[in-house]
Protein backbone atom coordinates (compact mmCIF):
# COMPACT_ATOMS: atom_id res chain seq x y z
CA UNK A 1 0.00 0.00 0.00
CA UNK A 2 1.24 3.70 -0.98
CA UNK A 3 1.90 5.57 2.19
CA UNK A 4 -0.45 8.37 0.60
CA UNK A 5 -3.25 5.67 0.61
CA UNK A 6 -2.55 4.61 4.22
CA UNK A 7 -2.54 7.55 5.65
CA UNK A 8 -5.88 8.61 4.17
CA UNK A 9 -7.55 5.47 5.04
CA UNK A 10 -6.41 6.23 8.20
CA UNK A 11 -7.27 9.57 8.29
CA UNK A 12 -3.86 10.57 9.76
CA UNK A 13 -0.74 13.15 8.47
CA UNK A 14 1.77 10.55 8.65
CA UNK A 15 2.59 7.48 10.44
CA UNK A 16 2.56 7.82 14.19
CA UNK A 17 5.92 7.25 15.40
CA UNK A 18 6.56 3.79 17.32
CA UNK A 19 2.75 2.77 15.90
CA UNK A 20 4.04 -0.67 13.82
CA UNK A 21 1.64 -1.52 10.26
CA UNK A 22 1.41 -4.86 9.24
CA UNK A 23 0.32 -6.36 6.35
CA UNK A 24 -2.85 -8.76 6.12
CA UNK A 25 -0.61 -12.07 6.29
CA UNK A 26 0.00 -11.48 9.78
CA UNK A 27 -3.93 -11.60 10.49
CA UNK A 28 -4.31 -14.84 8.50
CA UNK A 29 -1.69 -16.30 10.21
CA UNK A 30 -3.38 -15.94 13.73
CA UNK A 31 -6.17 -16.88 12.00
CA UNK A 32 -4.91 -20.11 10.79
CA UNK A 33 -2.76 -20.69 14.05
CA UNK A 34 -5.72 -19.72 15.83
CA UNK A 35 -3.30 -17.42 18.35
CA UNK A 36 -1.64 -13.90 18.51
CA UNK A 37 1.97 -14.67 16.23
CA UNK A 38 5.07 -12.67 16.25
CA UNK A 39 4.40 -9.77 14.04
CA UNK A 40 8.13 -9.04 13.40
CA UNK A 41 7.69 -10.95 9.78
CA UNK A 42 4.75 -9.53 8.94
CA UNK A 43 5.51 -5.76 9.78
CA UNK A 44 5.56 -3.15 6.31
CA UNK A 45 8.78 -1.21 7.05
CA UNK A 46 7.71 2.60 6.36
CA UNK A 47 11.24 4.16 6.70
CA UNK A 48 11.96 3.60 2.59
CA UNK A 49 8.66 5.46 2.14
CA UNK A 50 9.11 8.33 4.53
CA UNK A 51 12.75 8.84 3.08
CA UNK A 52 11.01 9.30 -0.39
CA UNK A 53 8.22 11.67 1.34
CA UNK A 54 10.84 13.73 2.47
CA UNK A 55 13.31 13.77 -0.36
CA UNK A 56 10.18 14.83 -2.66
CA UNK A 57 10.22 17.67 -0.12
CA UNK A 58 13.91 18.42 -0.58
CA UNK A 59 13.93 18.49 -4.44
CA UNK A 60 10.33 20.15 -5.15
CA UNK A 61 9.93 23.99 -5.20
CA UNK A 62 10.58 26.50 -7.27
CA UNK A 63 9.89 24.99 -10.21
CA UNK A 64 7.48 27.79 -10.70
CA UNK A 65 6.57 30.91 -8.70
CA UNK A 66 5.44 33.31 -9.62
CA UNK A 67 2.26 34.31 -11.47
CA UNK A 68 -0.10 32.69 -9.30
CA UNK A 69 1.53 29.16 -9.86
CA UNK A 70 2.55 29.51 -13.58
CA UNK A 71 4.21 26.73 -14.70
CA UNK A 72 7.00 25.34 -16.88
CA UNK A 73 5.21 22.50 -18.55
CA UNK A 74 1.50 20.63 -18.06
CA UNK A 75 3.46 17.99 -15.55
CA UNK A 76 1.76 17.37 -12.70
CA UNK A 77 3.12 19.21 -9.38
CA UNK A 78 4.40 17.30 -6.56
CA UNK A 79 3.03 18.60 -3.19
CA UNK A 80 5.22 20.91 -1.16
CA UNK A 81 6.71 20.81 1.96
CA UNK A 82 4.28 20.70 4.51
CA UNK A 83 2.76 18.29 7.23
CA UNK A 84 0.61 20.66 8.69
CA UNK A 85 -1.61 23.63 7.93
CA UNK A 86 -1.09 26.71 10.05
CA UNK A 87 -2.97 29.90 10.75
CA UNK A 88 -1.90 33.10 11.69
CA UNK A 89 -4.81 33.75 13.60
CA UNK A 90 -5.73 30.31 15.41
CA UNK A 91 -3.55 28.87 18.11
CA UNK A 92 -2.09 24.98 17.56
CA UNK A 93 -0.52 22.65 19.60
CA UNK A 94 1.87 21.57 17.23
CA UNK A 95 1.54 24.06 14.06
CA UNK A 96 3.72 26.51 13.47
CA UNK A 97 5.95 27.87 10.66
CA UNK A 98 9.56 29.25 11.08
CA UNK A 99 9.47 33.28 10.91
CA UNK A 100 12.78 33.29 9.42
CA UNK A 101 11.18 30.82 6.78
CA UNK A 102 9.94 32.50 3.39
CA UNK A 103 6.25 31.49 4.20
CA UNK A 104 5.03 34.75 4.83
CA UNK A 105 1.26 33.92 6.04
CA UNK A 106 -1.41 36.19 5.87
CA UNK A 107 -5.31 36.38 6.70
CA UNK A 108 -5.70 32.66 7.21
CA UNK A 109 -5.40 30.31 5.12
CA UNK A 110 -3.04 29.18 2.17
CA UNK A 111 -0.89 25.93 2.14
CA UNK A 112 1.56 26.92 -0.23
CA UNK A 113 5.12 27.56 0.75
CA UNK A 114 8.39 28.05 -1.06
CA UNK A 115 11.89 26.34 -0.92
CA UNK A 116 15.11 26.71 -3.17
CA UNK A 117 18.22 25.25 -3.93
CA UNK A 118 21.49 27.25 -2.29
CA UNK A 119 21.74 30.49 -2.78
CA UNK A 120 24.32 33.40 -1.54
CA UNK A 121 24.92 36.85 -1.80
CA UNK A 122 27.40 35.70 -4.66
CA UNK A 123 25.33 33.86 -7.06
CA UNK A 124 22.22 35.35 -6.87
CA UNK A 125 20.25 37.53 -9.36
CA UNK A 126 19.67 41.13 -9.70
CA UNK A 127 15.82 41.77 -9.39
CA UNK A 128 15.50 43.27 -12.09
CA UNK A 129 16.62 40.67 -14.10
CA UNK A 130 14.30 37.81 -12.81
CA UNK A 131 11.51 40.07 -13.03
CA UNK A 132 12.57 40.21 -16.90
CA UNK A 133 12.46 36.19 -16.79
CA UNK A 134 9.12 35.75 -15.80
CA UNK A 135 5.26 36.79 -14.66
CA UNK A 136 5.69 37.77 -10.91
CA UNK A 137 2.72 38.72 -8.74
CA UNK A 138 4.07 41.47 -6.96
CA UNK A 139 4.79 43.07 -10.06
CA UNK A 140 1.11 43.40 -11.05
CA UNK A 141 -1.52 44.77 -10.10
CA UNK A 142 -4.72 42.82 -8.47
CA UNK A 143 -6.77 44.94 -10.73
CA UNK A 144 -5.71 44.08 -14.02
CA UNK A 145 -6.78 40.78 -13.46
CA UNK A 146 -9.41 39.27 -16.27
CA UNK A 147 -12.59 38.12 -15.24
CA UNK A 148 -12.60 34.51 -14.61
CA UNK A 149 -14.13 32.98 -17.34
CA UNK A 150 -14.80 29.63 -15.46
CA UNK A 151 -15.95 31.04 -12.19
CA UNK A 152 -18.80 27.57 -11.92
CA UNK A 153 -15.80 25.52 -12.10
CA UNK A 154 -13.29 27.47 -9.75
CA UNK A 155 -16.36 27.94 -7.40
CA UNK A 156 -17.01 24.60 -6.72
CA UNK A 157 -13.22 23.54 -6.75
CA UNK A 158 -12.86 26.19 -3.97
CA UNK A 159 -15.39 24.40 -1.46
CA UNK A 160 -13.59 21.27 -2.18
CA UNK A 161 -10.29 22.60 -1.07
CA UNK A 162 -12.38 24.21 2.05
CA UNK A 163 -13.75 20.50 2.73
CA UNK A 164 -9.86 19.13 2.38
CA UNK A 165 -8.33 21.68 4.72
CA UNK A 166 -10.61 21.00 7.38
CA UNK A 167 -9.27 17.18 7.14
CA UNK A 168 -6.06 17.94 6.97
CA UNK A 169 -5.75 17.04 3.12
CA UNK A 170 -3.40 19.90 2.35
CA UNK A 171 -1.83 17.19 -0.44
CA UNK A 172 -5.49 17.60 -2.73
CA UNK A 173 -6.22 21.25 -1.22
CA UNK A 174 -2.95 22.29 -2.77
CA UNK A 175 -3.58 20.66 -5.93
CA UNK A 176 -7.09 21.98 -6.12
CA UNK A 177 -5.52 25.33 -5.30
CA UNK A 178 -3.37 25.56 -8.17
CA UNK A 179 -5.97 24.13 -10.74
CA UNK A 180 -8.40 26.93 -9.88
CA UNK A 181 -5.32 29.39 -10.30
CA UNK A 182 -5.27 27.39 -13.97
CA UNK A 183 -8.59 28.04 -14.19
CA UNK A 184 -8.96 32.04 -13.35
CA UNK A 185 -6.26 32.86 -15.94
CA UNK A 186 -7.53 30.89 -18.67
CA UNK A 187 -9.28 32.97 -21.21
CA UNK A 188 -12.27 31.07 -22.15
CA UNK A 189 -14.69 28.77 -20.69
CA UNK A 190 -13.52 25.21 -20.53
CA UNK A 191 -15.42 23.28 -23.37
CA UNK A 192 -12.93 20.36 -23.52
CA UNK A 193 -11.67 17.35 -20.94
CA UNK A 194 -9.14 17.75 -23.00
CA UNK A 195 -8.27 21.20 -22.88
CA UNK A 196 -9.13 20.41 -18.85
CA UNK A 197 -6.61 18.30 -18.71
CA UNK A 198 -4.27 20.74 -20.62
CA UNK A 199 -4.11 23.25 -17.82
CA UNK A 200 -0.56 24.11 -16.53
CA UNK A 201 -0.49 21.40 -13.20
CA UNK A 202 -3.92 19.92 -13.82
CA UNK A 203 -3.20 15.79 -14.19
CA UNK A 204 -6.10 13.56 -15.42
CA UNK A 205 -8.14 12.43 -12.22
CA UNK A 206 -8.76 16.58 -11.76
CA UNK A 207 -9.44 16.85 -14.94
CA UNK A 208 -11.94 14.34 -14.71
CA UNK A 209 -13.83 16.32 -12.08
CA UNK A 210 -13.15 19.59 -13.45
CA UNK A 211 -14.62 18.19 -17.01
CA UNK A 212 -17.62 16.70 -14.98
CA UNK A 213 -18.60 20.04 -13.38
CA UNK A 214 -18.63 21.57 -16.61
CA UNK A 215 -20.84 19.44 -18.37
CA UNK A 216 -23.39 18.91 -15.55
CA UNK A 217 -22.59 21.75 -13.11
CA UNK A 218 -22.29 19.78 -10.36
CA UNK A 219 -19.46 17.54 -8.51
CA UNK A 220 -20.27 13.85 -7.12
CA UNK A 221 -17.48 14.18 -4.60
CA UNK A 222 -18.31 17.68 -3.67
CA UNK A 223 -21.67 16.18 -3.09
CA UNK A 224 -20.69 13.43 -0.55
CA UNK A 225 -18.72 15.89 1.25
CA UNK A 226 -21.75 17.98 2.05
CA UNK A 227 -23.88 15.03 2.92
CA UNK A 228 -21.06 13.49 5.23
CA UNK A 229 -22.09 14.19 8.49
CA UNK A 230 -18.40 13.33 9.74
CA UNK A 231 -17.15 15.97 7.75
CA UNK A 232 -19.88 18.42 8.95
CA UNK A 233 -19.24 18.08 12.33
CA UNK A 234 -15.09 18.35 11.97
CA UNK A 235 -15.57 21.35 9.88
CA UNK A 236 -17.57 22.86 12.59
CA UNK A 237 -14.91 22.09 15.16
CA UNK A 238 -12.50 23.70 12.73
CA UNK A 239 -13.76 26.67 13.03
CA UNK A 240 -13.27 27.52 16.48
CA UNK A 241 -10.45 29.74 17.16
CA UNK A 242 -7.85 28.02 18.81
CA UNK A 243 -8.51 24.77 17.19
CA UNK A 244 -7.01 23.58 13.92
CA UNK A 245 -8.16 20.47 11.98
CA UNK A 246 -5.99 18.25 13.76
CA UNK A 247 -7.81 18.99 17.13
CA UNK A 248 -10.97 18.98 15.29
CA UNK A 249 -10.54 15.72 14.58
CA UNK A 250 -9.31 14.47 17.76
CA UNK A 251 -12.91 15.98 19.28
CA UNK A 252 -14.51 14.13 17.01
CA UNK A 253 -12.47 10.61 17.88
CA UNK A 254 -13.27 11.73 21.49
CA UNK A 255 -16.89 11.00 20.77
CA UNK A 256 -17.67 15.28 20.55
CA UNK A 257 -20.58 16.17 17.98
CA UNK A 258 -21.56 19.42 18.96
CA UNK A 259 -20.41 22.44 20.43
CA UNK A 260 -22.31 21.99 23.25
CA UNK A 261 -20.19 18.81 23.73
CA UNK A 262 -17.43 20.52 23.67
CA UNK A 263 -18.45 23.26 25.47
CA UNK A 264 -19.94 20.61 28.26
CA UNK A 265 -17.17 17.82 27.93
CA UNK A 266 -14.15 18.93 25.85
CA UNK A 267 -10.51 19.82 27.86
CA UNK A 268 -10.44 22.96 26.46
CA UNK A 269 -7.27 25.58 26.57
CA UNK A 270 -8.17 29.33 27.32
CA UNK A 271 -8.12 30.09 23.41
CA UNK A 272 -10.50 27.60 22.82
CA UNK A 273 -13.32 28.71 25.37
CA UNK A 274 -13.24 32.54 24.58
CA UNK A 275 -13.33 30.69 20.50
CA UNK A 276 -17.07 28.68 21.70
CA UNK A 277 -17.87 31.66 23.59
CA UNK A 278 -18.06 34.03 20.58
CA UNK A 279 -18.02 31.45 18.07
CA UNK A 280 -20.69 32.84 15.99
CA UNK A 281 -19.48 36.60 16.32
CA UNK A 282 -16.20 35.88 15.19
CA UNK A 283 -17.61 34.07 11.85
CA UNK A 284 -19.51 35.98 11.00
CA UNK A 285 -17.30 39.08 8.64
CA UNK A 286 -17.87 42.88 9.35
CA UNK A 287 -18.77 45.24 6.97
CA UNK A 288 -15.35 47.61 6.58
CA UNK A 289 -17.48 50.65 8.55
CA UNK A 290 -17.78 48.88 11.72
CA UNK A 291 -13.24 47.95 10.90
CA UNK A 292 -12.64 51.47 10.58
CA UNK A 293 -14.97 52.28 13.86
CA UNK A 294 -12.38 49.95 16.01
CA UNK A 295 -9.46 51.66 14.15
CA UNK A 296 -10.77 54.84 15.56
CA UNK A 297 -11.04 53.56 19.21
CA UNK A 298 -7.68 52.72 19.23
CA UNK A 299 -6.38 56.25 17.52
CA UNK A 300 -7.77 58.01 20.09
CA UNK A 301 -7.11 55.91 23.20
CA UNK A 302 -3.17 55.74 21.78
CA UNK A 303 -3.32 59.65 20.85
CA UNK A 304 -4.53 60.29 24.54
CA UNK A 305 -1.41 58.04 26.01
CA UNK A 306 1.07 59.53 23.37
CA UNK A 307 0.61 62.51 21.09
CA UNK A 308 1.19 62.47 17.35
CA UNK A 309 1.46 58.36 17.25
CA UNK A 310 0.90 56.58 13.95
CA UNK A 311 -2.32 54.06 14.30
CA UNK A 312 -2.93 52.05 10.86
CA UNK A 313 -5.35 49.64 10.25
CA UNK A 314 -4.12 47.18 7.88
CA UNK A 315 -5.46 43.45 5.92
CA UNK A 316 -8.43 43.24 4.04
CA UNK A 317 -9.46 46.78 5.35
CA UNK A 318 -6.46 48.62 3.57
CA UNK A 319 -6.84 46.65 0.86
CA UNK A 320 -10.14 48.25 0.02
CA UNK A 321 -12.79 45.08 0.93
CA UNK A 322 -16.07 45.53 1.61
CA UNK A 323 -16.12 43.05 4.97
CA UNK A 324 -13.18 41.81 7.22
CA UNK A 325 -12.63 38.96 9.29
CA UNK A 326 -10.67 40.62 11.46
CA UNK A 327 -8.61 43.68 12.37
CA UNK A 328 -5.13 44.28 12.21
CA UNK A 329 -3.99 47.43 14.07
CA UNK A 330 -0.55 48.71 13.93
CA UNK A 331 0.84 51.64 16.17
CA UNK A 332 4.20 53.41 15.92
CA UNK A 333 5.72 56.87 16.62
CA UNK A 334 7.68 58.82 13.89
CA UNK A 335 9.94 59.64 17.05
CA UNK A 336 11.28 56.39 17.14
CA UNK A 337 11.08 55.99 21.04
CA UNK A 338 7.52 57.28 22.15
CA UNK A 339 6.38 53.89 20.74
CA UNK A 340 8.65 52.09 23.67
CA UNK A 341 6.50 51.64 27.05
CA UNK A 342 3.25 52.09 25.04
CA UNK A 343 2.23 48.68 23.98
CA UNK A 344 1.13 48.20 28.47
CA UNK A 345 -0.33 51.21 28.60
CA UNK A 346 -2.47 51.24 25.23
CA UNK A 347 -4.05 47.53 26.83
CA UNK A 348 -4.61 48.73 29.54
CA UNK A 349 -7.05 51.91 28.72
CA UNK A 350 -8.72 49.83 26.25
CA UNK A 351 -9.79 47.01 29.00
CA UNK A 352 -10.90 49.35 31.23
CA UNK A 353 -13.07 51.17 29.10
CA UNK A 354 -14.66 47.83 28.11
CA UNK A 355 -13.20 48.02 24.60
CA UNK A 356 -10.89 44.91 24.93
CA UNK A 357 -13.49 41.93 26.59
CA UNK A 358 -11.23 39.21 25.94
CA UNK A 359 -7.59 38.16 25.86
CA UNK A 360 -6.43 35.49 23.31
CA UNK A 361 -2.85 36.30 23.46
CA UNK A 362 -1.92 38.92 26.06
CA UNK A 363 1.56 39.96 25.18
CA UNK A 364 3.65 38.14 22.04
CA UNK A 365 6.72 39.15 21.46
CA UNK A 366 8.08 39.53 18.09
CA UNK A 367 11.90 40.86 18.38
CA UNK A 368 11.14 44.38 18.82
CA UNK A 369 7.47 43.96 17.91
CA UNK A 370 4.69 43.33 20.23
CA UNK A 371 1.66 41.82 19.30
CA UNK A 372 -1.77 40.92 21.36
CA UNK A 373 -4.46 39.28 19.94
CA UNK A 374 -7.57 39.31 21.25
CA UNK A 375 -11.74 40.01 21.12
CA UNK A 376 -13.03 43.77 21.13
CA UNK A 377 -16.45 45.02 21.38
CA UNK A 378 -17.70 48.62 20.43
CA UNK A 379 -19.86 50.48 22.50
CA UNK A 380 -23.67 50.15 22.46
CA UNK A 381 -26.57 47.84 21.72
CA UNK A 382 -26.39 44.98 19.52
CA UNK A 383 -22.78 45.38 19.10
CA UNK A 384 -20.69 41.86 17.83
CA UNK A 385 -17.18 41.06 19.45
CA UNK A 386 -14.86 40.84 16.76
CA UNK A 387 -11.61 39.75 16.87
CA UNK A 388 -8.70 42.60 16.63
CA UNK A 389 -4.57 42.04 17.13
CA UNK A 390 -2.89 45.25 17.78
CA UNK A 391 0.92 45.45 16.65
CA UNK A 392 3.12 47.86 18.56
CA UNK A 393 6.52 48.47 15.88
CA UNK A 394 9.51 50.69 15.70
CA UNK A 395 9.24 53.08 13.52
CA UNK A 396 12.23 52.05 11.70
CA UNK A 397 10.60 48.68 11.20
CA UNK A 398 6.99 49.77 10.08
CA UNK A 399 7.12 50.18 6.31
CA UNK A 400 7.97 46.18 6.25
CA UNK A 401 5.21 45.76 8.79
CA UNK A 402 3.00 47.53 6.97
CA UNK A 403 3.61 46.06 3.69
CA UNK A 404 3.49 42.46 5.75
CA UNK A 405 0.23 43.20 7.40
CA UNK A 406 -1.43 44.56 4.70
CA UNK A 407 -0.90 41.64 2.63
CA UNK A 408 -2.60 39.89 0.55
CA UNK A 409 -0.59 36.55 1.54
CA UNK A 410 0.17 35.42 -2.08
CA UNK A 411 1.99 39.05 -2.52
CA UNK A 412 3.70 38.29 0.25
CA UNK A 413 5.30 35.10 -1.03
CA UNK A 414 5.66 36.72 -4.40
CA UNK A 415 8.19 39.34 -2.69
CA UNK A 416 9.98 37.16 -0.12
CA UNK A 417 10.57 34.61 -2.81
CA UNK A 418 12.02 37.29 -5.17
CA UNK A 419 13.76 38.88 -2.25
CA UNK A 420 15.40 35.38 -1.69
CA UNK A 421 16.45 34.79 -5.78
CA UNK A 422 18.41 38.31 -5.43
CA UNK A 423 20.43 37.45 -2.58
CA UNK A 424 18.15 39.43 0.39
CA UNK A 425 15.67 38.50 2.89
CA UNK A 426 11.94 40.32 3.24
CA UNK A 427 10.14 39.97 6.91
CA UNK A 428 7.78 41.92 8.86
CA UNK A 429 11.09 43.59 10.27
CA UNK A 430 13.34 44.75 7.30
CA UNK A 431 14.80 43.95 4.25
CA UNK A 432 18.35 42.96 4.01
CA UNK A 433 21.00 42.85 1.57
CA UNK A 434 23.74 40.39 1.15
CA UNK A 435 22.15 38.16 3.01
CA UNK A 436 24.42 34.34 2.59
CA UNK A 437 22.49 31.24 2.83
CA UNK A 438 23.74 27.72 2.79
CA UNK A 439 20.81 25.54 1.08
CA UNK A 440 17.73 26.97 3.19
CA UNK A 441 19.23 28.62 6.34
CA UNK A 442 20.93 31.47 7.10
CA UNK A 443 24.60 31.41 7.50
CA UNK A 444 24.68 35.70 7.30
CA UNK A 445 21.35 37.75 8.13
CA UNK A 446 22.87 40.19 5.68
CA UNK A 447 22.81 44.19 5.96
CA UNK A 448 18.99 46.02 6.68
CA UNK A 449 18.30 48.10 3.72
CA UNK A 450 16.85 51.77 4.57
CA UNK A 451 12.66 51.13 4.37
CA UNK A 452 11.29 55.07 5.52
CA UNK A 453 8.29 54.04 3.02
CA UNK A 454 6.60 51.17 1.55
CA UNK A 455 7.40 52.98 -1.88
CA UNK A 456 10.83 52.14 -0.44
CA UNK A 457 10.54 48.41 0.00
CA UNK A 458 8.99 47.69 -3.35
CA UNK A 459 12.26 50.04 -5.02
CA UNK A 460 15.38 48.00 -3.24
CA UNK A 461 12.84 44.42 -4.87
CA UNK A 462 13.01 46.68 -8.26
CA UNK A 463 8.82 46.31 -8.06
CA UNK A 464 6.76 49.32 -8.90
CA UNK A 465 4.64 50.31 -6.22
CA UNK A 466 1.21 48.91 -5.82
CA UNK A 467 -1.31 50.74 -3.37
CA UNK A 468 -3.14 48.86 -1.04
CA UNK A 469 -6.45 48.35 -3.05
CA UNK A 470 -4.04 46.79 -5.77
CA UNK A 471 -2.32 43.92 -3.85
CA UNK A 472 -5.60 42.02 -3.02
CA UNK A 473 -4.13 38.84 -5.50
Amino acid sequence: MELDRMCRLLKIDQPLPGVKVVKTSWLSACIKQKQCVDSTAHELDLSPLIRKRKQEFENDSEKEEVNNGASENNKEHKPVKMWHSYKRTKVEEDEGVDPDSDYAPSDGEDPETVQGPSTSSTSSTSPEKLIAKGQWICTQSSKNVSENMNEHITSKLEEMVKKYQSTSDQWRAFGYQKAIQALRKHSKPITSWEEARGLPGVGARLADKIWEIAESGELRKLNEFNADEDIKVIELFTNVWGAGAHTARQWFQQGFRTLDDLRTKAKLTHQQKIGLKHYDDILDRMPRTEAAAIEQVVREAAEFLVPGVIVQCCGSYRRGKPTCGDVDVLVTHPDGKSHKGLFSKLLARLKESGFLTDDLVSAEDNGSQKKYLGVCRLPGENQKHRRIDIIVVPYDEYACALVYFTGSAHLNRSLRLLAKKSGMSLSEHSLNTGVIRKGNEKVFEGTPLPTPTEESVFRHLGVPYRPPEERDH
